[in-house]
């Protein structure tokens, strides 16, 4: 039996199966929303993003096992990871302050005598 590529029909409706490298290309493009999120200190939104890339990257790492890149979609696939690396440390940069903040916050919940 062939490795599950993660295209299994749902409820017995057969889709189109996108190329692998057009996986890649929906995760950047989950990135680059994610970032403009960030950018408007939506952090709800990045969460759900965030959830929605997880799912991608799940079922694009099944179907990599099925589905070889050619020479020009492994280059395509490096520039779309560079583009997502580059979305994700903008992401870390904006969310860190206010990632400190809440670490600040949940120090003062600790600290007032209170235990969890």
């Amino acid at each position: 039996m062939a490795p599950d590529d993660g295209n299994a029909a749902a409820a017995g409706h057969w889709k189109p199966v996108p190329a692998l490298i057009e996986r890649y290309r929906d995760i950047a493009r989950l990135s680059h929303d994610m970032l403009a999120a960030a950018r408007r200190e939506d952090w709800n939104e990045v969460a759900r993003l965030a959830a929605d890339c997880s799912s991608l990257i799940e079922r694009l790492k099944r179907a990599a096992l099925v589905e070889p890149l050619d020479e020009a979609e492994q280059q395509h696939r490096l520039e779309l990871l560079r583009e997502i690396l580059r979305d994700d440390a903008q992401i870390r940069i904006r969310a860190e302050p206010w990632l400190a903040e809440l670490e600040q916050l949940m120090g003062l919940t600790r600290s007032d005598g209170r235990s969890d």
